[in-house]
C-alpha cells in the first residue's frame, strides 16, 4: 500500500495518541467525514499498519486505533546517524586496526544465531543457504560459479546493507567477512567491493587446512 498525504496525517495523529483515538476524533481532527476515516483505517488496517481494540462505554462499543509496530516504521528514523556517532566514539577509542578486528568478530558472534540452519547440510548446501540468510536482510545476494580449480560456490552481491556507513568507515566490511567466516566455519577473501569501485561485492572461501 502507498500512504497518501491523507493517511500520514492519520498516521501522524495517531502517532502523537499512543493510547489510540476513535474515528470520530480523527475525523474532528483532520476535518474528514466518519465514513472517508473508516474507508482509510480499513485499508491501513489490511496494510498492517494500524489496529483497533474495543471497549465498552457507557454499554456500548468503543473502538480505539493505534499504530503497529510497521506503522510506526513509516516515521523516518536515524539509526545511520546514531550507528555513525557510536563507530566515531568506539573507532577514536581503541583505535582503526581494533576497530576493524572488532567488527569482524562482531560478525562471527552474530552468525551464531543461524548455525542451527547450516547443520547437516553439505559444504556447497551451505553456501546456497547463507545466500539465503544474506538475502533476507537486503544484501540481493546470488551464488555465483567455482574459480578455477576451485569447489566452493562465490558469493555476489549487489546491495550492501551498511553502503552509507562504509563510505567512511570501511572497517564496517569485517563485519560481513566475520558473519560469512562464522557461518562457514572458513577464511574468507573479500574479492571486489562496490565501495572501492567494484560492480558489486564478491567473495570466495578460501580453502581450509
Amino acid at each position: 500500500m502507498i500512504v497518501g498525504d491523507t493517511q500520514q496525517k492519520l498516521l501522524a495523529k495517531l502517532l502523537e495518541a499512543k493510547a489510540g483515538l476513535t474515528v470520530d476524533e480523527l475525523a474532528g481532527e483532520v476535518d474528514l467525514t466518519r465514513s472517508a476515516v473508516k474507508q482509510h483505517l480499513s485499508g491501513m488496517e489490511r496494510s498492517g499498519y494500524v489496529q483497533h481494540t474495543s471497549s465498552k462505554s457507557g454499554g456500548r462499543p468503543r473502538f480505539l486505533y493505534t499504530l503497529t509496530e510497521s506503522g510506526i516504521d513509516l516515521f523516518p528514523k536515524r539509526y545511520s546517524w546514531f550507528s555513525r556517532v557510536m563507530f566515531e566514539s568506539l573507532r577514536k577509542k581503541i583505535g582503526v586496526s581494533k576497530f576493524g578486528a572488532y567488527m569482524f568478530e562482531l560478525g562471527v558472534d552474530m552468525s551464531a544465531a543461524a548455525i542451527p540452519r547450516l547443520v547437516g547440510k553439505t559444504r556447497v548446501e551451505r553456501v546456497v543457504e547463507i545466500v539465503k540468510i544474506m538475502n533476507e536482510t537486503g544484501f540481493a545476494a546470488r551464488v555465483t560459479s567455482p574459480g578455477k580449480g576451485e569447489k566452493l560456490p562465490r558469493i555476489e552481491c549487489k546491495n550492501c546493507v551498511f553502503h552509507d556507513l562504509s563510505k567512511d568507515y570501511t572497517e564496517v566490511c569485517q563485519f560481513d567477512l566475520g558473519f560469512l567466516s562464522g557461518l562457514m566455519g572458513a577464511p574468507i577473501e573479500h574479492q571486489e567491493c562496490m565501495q572501492r569501485g567494484g560492480q558489486a561485492c564478491r567473495f570466495r572461501f578460501l580453502p581450509t587446512a
